[in-house]
């Protein structure tokens, strides 16, 4: 009989034991469907509690930054404002220099010449030491300064001699308008009138006798009309870069013109002569001009 039941136990299907294994197993981490779907859906659904941090700028620290822009400003205000473009013309010399309107300056000799271009758009100011000569853009206002007074631009073409205690003003077109520094009394100028300041203070009107579109110097002329000698003088010396020793105290007065195109001794016999003087020349381009001993 023991035979036969080891009989029976070997003719079993060997396949049917993993099946009986695992239908008897319970394992235990095994979910259902819906579990699974509802645990997934909650961590996609989870808020992201990540914490961001927000950086605060220190007080201090705003009011350096406030105070560094401040200090930007005000420098590149400055350089703007201060800025000056300077141009002298020395002896013997004639140039010209454009304004940051269009507008062109003629210099006599030994003329200084400053403005500032970067702030030309706020206040339009020229100042002068010397003579020049004017040619404005239509419709352009600015105003040259020099130390006895101020002319304002009101038309077009206009010829300034500031130099020491005198100051003449000459209108060749359009209009102007002289201001006194000090005393602040004013004068307007039509084309072909000359302002001349008086020692007294105001100014002296004069019409002139004939037209000129622009003063004798700029065709290399020098031209005078009753001016004192000793400025006539004068101006020899700066279109010829010499000294001109001249005696004290002298009263005569000039009219005439000389071409700058001769010898500067030509000029000083013909300038002596009429007023008893003589004239030699020293060491360099020193001249000593005094009265004639004949």
């Amino acid at each position: 009989m023991n035979q036969d039941n080891r009989h029976r136990d070997k003719n079993k299907d060997p396949n049917g034991l993993p099946d009986q294994i695992f239908s008897n197993a319970k394992i235990p981490w095994e979910k259902g469907k819906a579990e699974v779907w509802n645990d997934l859906e909650e961590k996609i659904t989870k808020e992201d509690h990540t914490t961001v941090h927000v950086r605060h700028l220190h007080p201090n620290r705003q009011w350096l930054a406030l105070a560094a822009s401040l200090v930007l400003l005000l420098s590149v205000s400055g350089f703007m404002r201060f800025y000056t473009v300077r141009t002298f013309c020395p002896q013997g010399v004639h140039t010209s220099q454009q304004l940051p309107n269009g507008s062109t300056v003629e210099l006599n000799a030994e003329t200084h010449l400053s403005y500032h271009p970067y702030w030309w758009f706020i206040s339009r100011e020229v100042k002068l030491e010397g003579e020049a000569f004017f040619h404005v853009e239509k419709g352009e206002k600015f105003k040259v300064h020099s130390s006895l007074a101020t002319t304002e631009v009101l038309g077009t073409t206009f010829n300034v001699f500031a130099r020491g205690k005198d100051y003449v003003v000459t209108c060749h077109t359009g209009s102007v308008r002289l201001s006194e520094s000090l005393a602040g009394s004013t004068v307007i100028l039509s084309p072909n009138e000359r302002g001349q300041m008086e020692t007294s203070g105001g100014f002296s009107v004069t019409k002139l006798e004939s037209a000129l579109s622009s003063p004798g110097w700029t065709d290399n002329l020098i031209m005078f009309s009753s001016a004192p000698l000793r400025l006539v003088f004068e101006e020899i010396e700066r279109q010829f870069g010499i000294v001109i020793e001249t005696p004290e105290g002298m009263q005569q007065v000039y009219s005439g013109n000389f071409s700058l195109d001769q010898a500067v001794e030509n000029i000083l016999s013909l300038l002596c002569l009429p007023f008893d003087l003589e004239y030699e020349r020293q060491t360099g381009n020193k001249y000593l001009v005094y009265p004639s001993t004949h």
